[in-house]
């Protein structure tokens, strides 16, 4: 291949002929003063690109600029978690934030149904006891009683952790 002159290389690049030099700063090959073998300088170019693409600050969508490379093993990994999240959740080792708010209000429910079902209960056991013991006794005793109550699972057991 011919050798040409540095406005040639520049022209077949699309670069200015102060690109080129500072180019052959970075490694573009040179074979004399003003001097360039075509070929060899297209493809340092096509590589040098290609390689300023693998380091080319991507948005990540946050106003984080990071590179292609970590860009995508940063999405590796989300989708890692993704199907470590899923499978937890078919070995019914995860639950949705909704189905424990569901379990939480129904059990408040519950005990607040249970709780104001007590004085009624009461009023005719306590009717005519004087004796400040006995009466405390008898409604720690119904305190104790809706509490083993509210403590049974849906199958009948006692749940777990609650004495």
């Amino acid at each position: 291949m011919p050798i040409v002159a540095i406005e040639k290389v520049a022209d077949a690049l699309n670069l200015t002929p102060r690109r080129v030099q500072q180019l052959v700063k970075e490694g573009l090959p040179r074979e004399a003063k003003g001097q360039y073998d075509p070929v060899k300088c297209l493809l340092w170019y096509v590589r040098y690109l290609q390689n300023k693409l693998k380091s080319k600050p991507v948005d990540s969508g946050d106003g984080v600029f990071t590179s292609e490379r970590e860009e995508r093993v940063r999405r590796l990994r989300a989708d890692s978690e993704i199907k470590e999240l899923n499978l937890a959740e078919r070995r019914k080792k995860l639950v949705a934030i909704s189905d424990v708010e569901r379990a939480v209000y129904e059990l408040v429910l519950t005990t607040k149904a249970r709780m104001q079902a007590l004085p009624p209960r009461l009023a005719d056991e306590l009717m005519g006891v004087t004796s400040r013991v006995m009466l405390q006794t008898l409604i720690e005793k119904a305190i104790n009683e809706a509490l083993v109550q509210l403590s049974k699972g849906p199958d009948g057991g006692i749940l777990a952790g609650v004495n």
